[in-house]
């Protein structure tokens, strides 16, 4: 399931590939300047190479102090500051754009997620299936009976279970039949050869708990490291490498809630619509502040040009930011070591310990001042 720290990650992801479309937005609106302002090599008038190099350095250096609201006393012809003005109408129109859309992409992929979940779990179905239809293919009654997995009594309640059924119908889920042909047919011909699977064919008969361990090795041992089922999912989800550890934590409960002939779907969010609320407003939150956060951080970094904090340590001290500020009911120190330690596993190797120097004295100046106030819960530890 999706705890919170993973919820943290996902947003970090989202503003990290946020921030990576704005630069290629403003790389863009560059281009834009330097197409725009060139000579004219068919205009019968006389084209000055080196006037249209000064407008063009001009209109990009214009750009540039808009974009970072820097002031410039340099004096800019109307034509540079045309250009440089129609420039950075596309780079904050794009760049709005972008921002509701990652916001809206990135909610849908955590749905994403369950989906892919129900789908591992239908391939088990289309597993049986082709496990019958290859032992009717077949001319001869000799060697595996493969039909054995199509009496499988996990699958069977799978199968029977309403809930799984109305989830799969309300997200249109389905492997189709070209899926079976490229992937499926020949991902079972793998599934034969394993050694745990031709051992449970050799009986007919299997207790409850026998069915749900080859269940359990199906999944473990072959869906999740077969390279073609990889395919599938990956080009579904940038993410795969990372969410099927959570895809594998889920369909493991799914196989273990196996009891009396009933099987549970798992819940992806443990809190439910809190969960989703959390993820989008802290990257609404931090989006929204990103000016007076990154002031915080370069007042706190005074020996440090901003521009030197890798961008992941940008994101996550923002991100940091707007969790202590705008949800009281979370405790600072938790916040603070949340982040600590997604910082370990995905930016710099002493990014951990900056991030620690930073919030700490952060956090504490905040508090001073009444930026951060804290409530129930957020008062633990917080002194």
């Amino acid at each position: 399931m999706l705890n919170r720290r993973t919820l943290r990650i996902k947003a970090m992801q989202t503003l990290y590939a946020l921030y990576q479309a704005e630069r290629s937005n403003y790389q863009l609106a560059q281009d834009f300047i330097v197409e725009t302002l060139q000579p004219d090599l068919n205009s019968m008038e006389r084209q000055d190479p080196e006037r249209f190099e000064g407008l063009r350095k001009l209109a990009l250096m214009q750009l540039e102090e808009s974009v970072t609201k820097k002031d410039t006393e340099e004096e800019i012809p109307l034509m540079a500051r045309q250009v440089a003005t129609e420039a950075l109408n596309y780079y904050r129109q794009k760049t709005q754009q972008d921002r509701l859309r990652f916001v809206r992409d990135a909610t849908a992929d955590i749905e994403r997620i369950y989906d892919q979940y129900l789908m591992i779990l239908l391939l088990l179905l289309e597993l049986a299936e082709e496990a019958q239809l290859y032992q009717e293919r077949r001319y001869l009654d000799e060697g595996l009976n493969t039909s054995v997995l199509a009496s499988n009594q996990f699958i069977h309640a799978l199968r029977d279970m309403p809930t799984f059924e109305n989830e799969v119908i309300r997200r249109n889920l389905k492997w189709t039949e070209e899926d079976r042909v490229q992937y499926i047919r020949p991902f079972f011909k793998d599934i034969r050869q394993d050694a745990t699977f031709q051992q449970y064919c050799q009986r007919n008969q299997h207790t409850p708990a026998e069915d749900a361990d080859l269940v359990m090795h199906l999944l473990k041992q072959l869906v999740f490291k077969n390279e073609m089922i990889k395919t599938v999912f990956d080009e579904q989800n940038l993410y795969w490498s990372e969410d099927k550890d959570i895809l594998r934590s889920l369909t493991t409960k799914t196989v273990k809630s196996y009891q009396d002939g009933d099987v549970r779907l798992q819940t992806l969010l443990p809190g439910g619509e809190d969960d989703i609320k959390f993820f989008k407003e802290l990257l609404r939150h931090t989006l929204d502040n990103e000016e007076r956060f990154m002031q915080f951080i370069v007042d706190q970094v005074t020996n440090w040009d901003s521009e030197r904090i890798a961008l992941t340590d940008r994101i996550l001290l923002m991100m940091a930011l707007a969790e202590m500020i705008y949800f009281p009911g979370i405790p600072v120190k938790v916040t603070i070591n949340e982040f600590i330690e997604v910082a370990k596993d995905y930016s710099t190797p002493r990014s951990g310990q900056f991030l620690n120097g930073v919030l700490d004295t952060l956090s504490a100046k905040l508090r001073e001042d009444g930026t951060i106030r804290k409530s129930g819960r957020g008062l633990i530890d917080n002194r």
